[in-house]
């Protein structure tokens, strides 16, 4: 993505909010049936607010775990030694994740049923990690031997199955920091270099549910502008998903790896593999998208807001201030991750500080 949600990863975005702005909908099915509900997750276990800032939050697909980056001393952070979380709806409870003293935390995103979380941690460049909570026990996720020199990176995308996790890597120099996009198979152990660093820099990947299949995107200039590329591990095949439509930016690969979402000429795009059509689905900027590329995360001139890219119908507006990430939506019936300083989406919400919420949409 660019600007603030840039590069797919880690930065939340902030996005005004403004008149209604209907998809290819009605403007009966664009308005919402029933007011959203919200909840604050950033809480300890018992509920009890956070008293420190928390956000980079991220959604499980089956809406049940929420993962976030908190300094709230209540939740067993600091200032200087920030958490990383992972809160079970259901019942309140709190898992860290921790690497030890001085670690900083990034764009964490859990799989599908939660049971593994992708993120990104270090304590000077940031490298992919994979925790699991069946062992409690994070894998750093690096190849062996990987060409040139590289000392930092990036998770970009898990597979719901938490099976596939694709990952760049890279060094600090110029636009190097996501030269090498690789897809780690947790049962194997192997690494597969998807792109190298012949290509360009890489600041998205996004990889389908049974790991054949990557999307990512090259970064781009001025005088050639960022496309989006597939490519297919198994037949070595690698075809471009955005001819045509001049800068683009990756939103996601479906789970069945059929198509890719992707913003283009200030709309979003879905491509479909197998008849090699790209058609515009909505108006705006997407950041995120869920794993079937039904629902969408739009921010358009009405501010951010759920796209049913299937009937048009439109989720509430998130607040002015809203901070969502690439993996802040989860399907079925549609919920949002948001973090937020707004004071009124909850009853009691007194610390002052941003907290991080979901939205379920009715």
């Amino acid at each position: 993505m660019s600007t603030a949600a840039a590069c797919h990863r880690p930065a939340a975005f902030v996005l005004g909010a403004a008149l209604v702005l209907a998809l290819t909908a009605t403007t009966a099915s664009a308005t919402p049936h029933h007011a959203p509900r919200v909840q604050r997750v950033s809480t300890a276990a018992d509920g009890t607010q956070a008293d420190g800032p928390s956000d980079d939050s991220a959604i499980s697909a089956d809406r049940r775990h929420v993962t976030f980056v908190s300094t709230a001393p209540n939740l067993g952070c600091a200032e200087f030694h920030p958490c990383l979380l992972v809160k079970d709806l259901p019942g309140g409870g709190l898992t860290r994740i921790d690497l030890g003293p001085g670690y900083l935390y990034s764009s964490p995103m859990p799989s599908a049923d939660g049971s593994r979380v992708g993120y990104s941690a270090g304590t000077r460049f940031l490298v992919p990690y994979l925790y699991d909570r069946a062992t409690g026990r994070s894998e750093r996720l690096w190849p062996q031997n990987p060409p040139g020199f590289n000392e930092m990176g990036r998770v970009q995308s898990i597979s719901p199955d938490g099976r596939h996790v694709a990952y760049t890597i890279g060094n600090r120099h110029g636009s190097q920091a996501f030269r090498l996009v690789y897809v780690r198979d947790t049962v194997t152990g192997t690494d597969v270099l998807v792109s190298p660093p012949g290509e360009g820099a890489k600041p998205a990947a996004s990889v389908s549910g049974d790991g054949e299949r990557v999307a990512y995107q090259l970064e781009g200039s001025e005088q050639d502008p960022a496309d989006i590329f597939v490519k297919d591990l198994v037949t070595g095949e690698r075809v471009q998903a955005d001819t045509g439509l001049g800068a683009a930016e990756l939103v996601r690969i479906t789970a069945n790896g059929r198509r890719v979402l992707f913003n283009a000429e200030n709309g979003v795009y879905v491509h479909d593999l197998r008849t090699g059509v790209s058609r515009r689905v909505a108006e705006g900027r997407a950041y995120a998208a869920t794993a079937d590329g039904r629902y969408a995360l739009v921010a358009g001139a009405d501010g951010l807001r759920v796209h049913d890219l299937r009937t048009g119908r439109l989720g509430a507006v998130l607040p002015a201030d809203a901070q969502a990430g690439p993996d802040s939506l989860a399907g079925g019936r549609p919920a949002v991750v948001f973090g937020s300083a707004e004071s009124d989406l909850v009853p009691g919400d007194t610390n002052g500080v941003t907290d991080v919420f979901v939205q379920r949409i009715p």
